[in-house]
């Protein structure tokens, strides 16, 4: 029940299951909330955090007060990524802000506090249950004896009932923990990217990038302090097989956030000339023989999974990481991620017959797999919720166990045969930095820790960005902010697109399922018409008139493609063929440039034929100047600084134009979107940073 006011009014317990405040309503004992009739997706947890706060509005609720009721077993840094993350999707479930709280007010360091107007009475908490009626014992001389052993027996059972409990929670707080043992290998400032025990099971080789250098590949023996450089130029470390041999990544690009792609390669590892296999590869595993490799591979815009090389197993529209083979070869598990530029996903295996098998879903974020050293699980560290994971194990039959985890997020790399561990514990920010026009340095437009720039409004005073980091929710959150650097404005959920051109919508994808028009002032969001559009893709933009848009996205049993839709009203419209994404609108709304398998081309909206952009180079990213002729063409994505050119899409001629980078490039993994203002005097740009070290640990079970 509650015990506060509900407006102004002592608070009466009426029996009532339902708390309605502003155009919400929550059904206490259902679990439910609905808005404006329409039941909203939230999670337990988050339910949870809402009803307590709903038992004493305007009233501080402490964390301590959470953790008790709701994360009980939980250890400090544990309950706090928790709590974090269930007020960060309760808060996106509701439309809310931190920094303008409607409904839920932080109170730092302590707590939070339910602020809105409460308008029904709500909280029907059950009665104790009424003891079972006692029969009167008739009248007799000898009453007292017998109520002489009632009381005994009483006694007797409250005591026995008080040792048990005592006995239970002293055998809880007295409970051997798991003991476990871990040894830091790295001590520089850098990036560890993968990590193997090298074939004598005690020494471990890895790939890093220390003090912002190119990434090298080292080995150590954790007896031992220090490393040993392996001389093998510009290549990234895969797998180590059985027989010495290393797999390793030649000439790489940047792929995608911590993956690359580029000549698989064989050599020893005691050094020498890499023997060179196949090429657009992304990863690679040896098998128990040590001879014969599993890979991945990019081919004509769809990524493969091969075993042996050239007999594929299974292929995707989507991208596949950390594939390992089992311990018996006779199975493949793997990181399965249906949409290209986004690491949520599903942990598969597949058997050398091609079938199939998803052993566990739902993850938003997850990098690092191995096998159990018995084969009988499938190790692998994720997250449901930002970017702090835990290393889980799943059986080949689907039952999920948590194996381990310690405050902050985790990459598993490898498993020895005798159950040590090898882990990345990783440091992961994703940022935003601008240049407002005649400003004399740029400024960090970061607002948590995965922002994501978007675009930057054409008089270049406003930048758009997603937030994808620990209390943004599941679904992400759209910002915008002020060059300057005043706080930013949430907009709403999903992955935003483009600014209207007039700067007053912007378009949304929530979870690649709907697109939605979110207000940058007043209004409400619009709903687009999927029109049969089974998932959108990355990336939405407005045509000149700002009333239709582009994107790409695919029907039910066609691979992805471009199509235009009017805002108001009406289906999509496809405008290129099949196997066509990452659609930009010239400025003149003429033509497209979208990419299939051979690169990005040119595509008419009139219906003429595509053709390729003269000048561009494999591997570039581009946007368009206020100038159809003209495009900004860099190769920011693999290489800082980045060096930014104005290419002529007509004649190819390019002329460089600018260079970018971070004043700080230790742990750098790449830069993101880079966009421009208008006249070219504005810009904003994102990066990836992680910063890593590496750990043997002993005892995981």
């Amino acid at each position: 029940m509650l015990d506060s006011l509900i407006n102004g009014e002592p608070k009466v317990n009426n029996g009532s299951r339902t708390v309605r405040f502003g155009a919400f309503e929550a059904d206490l004992h259902a679990g439910e909330v609905r808005k404006s009739g329409s039941r909203i997706k939230l999670q337990e947890q988050p339910f949870k955090v809402l009803q307590i706060l709903l038992e004493h509005p305007g009233a501080l609720v402490t964390r301590e007060e959470l953790q008790t009721r709701i994360w009980p077993e939980e250890t400090y840094g544990d309950f706090d990524h928790a709590v974090n993350v269930a007020v960060g999707k309760l808060r996106t479930a509701l439309g809310d802000s931190a920094d303008n709280p409607s409904f839920i007010e932080t109170v730092p360091r302590r707590g939070y506090r339910f602020v809105a107007r409460l308008e029904s009475a709500l909280v029907e908490t059950p009665p104790p249950p009424e003891p079972p009626p006692v029969a009167a014992a008739p009248p007799s001389p000898a009453m007292g004896k017998p109520r002489r052993s009632l009381g005994l027996v009483f006694f007797a059972v409250v005591v026995s009932a008080i040792l048990l409990g005592l006995g239970i929670w002293l055998g809880r707080r007295t409970a051997r923990p798991q003991l476990l043992d871990f040894q830091r290998l790295t001590v520089r400032r850098g990036t560890v990217y993968s990590a193997r025990f090298a074939p004598d099971g005690h020494n471990v080789v890895y790939g890093a990038s220390w003090d912002g250098a190119t990434v090298e590949i080292f080995s150590t023996d954790p007896k031992i302090s220090g490393e040993r450089k392996i001389a093998i130029p510009a290549s990234q470390l895969l797998a180590v097989s059985s027989t010495g041999q290393m797999a390793v990544l030649q000439s790489p690009t940047y792929a995608f956030m911590f993956t690359s792609r580029g000549i698989l390669a064989q050599v020893p590892l005691i050094g020498g000339s890499p023997r060179q296999i196949a090429e657009n590869v992304e990863g690679a595993d040896w098998g128990p023989d040590g001879k014969t490799l599993a890979i991945v591979r990019d081919v004509k815009g769809r990524q493969r999974l091969e075993y042996p090389v050239g007999h594929v197993l299974y292929e995707t529209d989507g991208w596949i990481n950390y594939l390992r083979i089992s311990p018996k070869g006779d199975e493949i598990a793997f990181l399965d991620h249906p949409v290209r530029d986004d690491d949520r996903g599903v942990v598969s295996v597949v058997d050398l017959g091609g079938q199939k098998k998803v052993l566990s879903t739902g993850w938003e974020n997850e990098e690092g797999l191995a096998w159990s050293a018995d084969g009988s699980e499938v190790w692998f560290s994720a997250t449901q919720a930002g970017l702090q994971r835990r290393i889980y194990a799943v059986s080949l039959t689907g039952r999920l166990r948590l194996a381990f985890r310690v405050p902050g997020g985790v990459t598993l790399q490898d498993i020895a045969p005798d159950g040590r561990i090898l882990l990345t514990r990783d440091e992961q920010r994703a940022g935003v930095r601008a240049m407002a026009e005649g400003a004399a340095r740029e400024r960090d437009l970061s607002w948590l820790d995965w922002s994501l720039p978007v675009d930057i409004s054409r008089d270049g005073k406003t930048v758009l960005f997603d937030e994808q980091g620990e209390e943004s929710g599941p679904t992400y959150t759209v910002a915008a902010r002020d060059i300057q650097g005043s706080p930013p404005i949430p907009l709403g959920e999903g992955m935003a697109g483009d600014f209207s051109p007039d700067a007053k919508w912007v378009a949304t994808t929530v979870s690649y399922a709907q697109l939605m028009l979110l207000p940058t002032g007043a209004g409400t969001v619009k709903r687009i018409d999927k029109g049969g559009i089974q998932q959108y893709r990355p990336g939405i933009h407005w045509m000149p008139d700002g009333k239709e848009i582009v994107f790409s996205g695919n029907l039910a049993g066609q691979a992805v493609r471009c199509f235009i839709q009017n805002t108001d009203g009406g289906k999509p419209r496809p405008i290129t063929p099949e196997g066509v994404s990452a659609c930009e609108v010239s400025p003149d709304g003429q033509s497209i440039a979208a990419r299939d398998e051979d690169g990005f081309k040119l595509y008419p909206l009139d219906g003429g034929p595509p053709r390729p952009i003269p000048g561009l180079l494999p591997g570039e990213g581009f946007g368009w100047t206020a100038d159809p002729h003209f495009v900004y063409a860099y190769q920011g994505h693999q290489m800082v600084p980045a060096r930014i050119y104005r290419l002529n899409i007509v004649n190819g001629q390019r002329q460089f134009f600018k260079e970018i980078s971070p004043s700080d490039e230790v742990g750098l993994c790449g830069m993101s979107k880079i966009a421009f203002s208008a006249n070219g005097r504005a810009y904003v740009y994102g990066y990836v940073r992680q910063l890593s070290e590496l750990y043997l640990v002993n005892g995981v079970r």
